[in-house]
């Protein structure tokens, strides 16, 4: 049986969901590591691990399969680790990041992992491509040159 709920109905992409959430600063550690807001910092602290507080260490987790209608609040059992992986899964299936492995700290006593947000697959943020005749140098590139 396929699991429904408002937000599952019309989801807002990872992109856009992530962001919200590190704006929200409704999670613990979750944080922009640059001015330019292109590196961000996720706690990613092992369930194995002294100290873990599923509560709050997978609050992020949690609020992912919530919104993508994977856990349903009353109805379906806690699990961390499924909504880790799941996270982590969306986070490298997107486009939208790259996993920054130099910069995480998964050692510390507050480990976490850094992602970049990456440009579109164009290369820009927010123009689109140019068109195949600019590309090319094409006489119809310029409106303004033409008679």
């Amino acid at each position: 049986m396929k699991k429904s709920s408002p937000a599952a109905q019309d989801p807002l992409r990872l992109r856009d969901w992530l962001v919200a959430q590190i704006e929200s600063g409704r999670y613990a550690g979750l944080r922009w590591e640059d001015a330019g807001k292109t590196l961000f910092r996720i706690p990613w602290k092992h369930a194995a691990r002294q100290g873990y507080r599923a509560q709050q260490d997978a609050a992020l987790f949690r609020a992912w399969a919530i919104h993508k209608g994977k856990h349903l609040e009353g109805i379906d059992k806690e699990d961390p680790p499924t909504w880790k992986t799941r996270l982590r899964c969306a986070l490298n299936k997107s486009a939208d990041f790259r996993e920054v492995r130099e910069r995480h700290q998964l050692d510390s006593p507050d480990p976490y992992k850094v992602y970049r947000i990456v440009a579109d697959a164009w290369g820009l943020a927010t123009e689109p491509p140019a068109p195949v005749d600019t590309v090319f140098g094409g006489a119809e590139a310029d409106p303004q040159t033409q008679p």
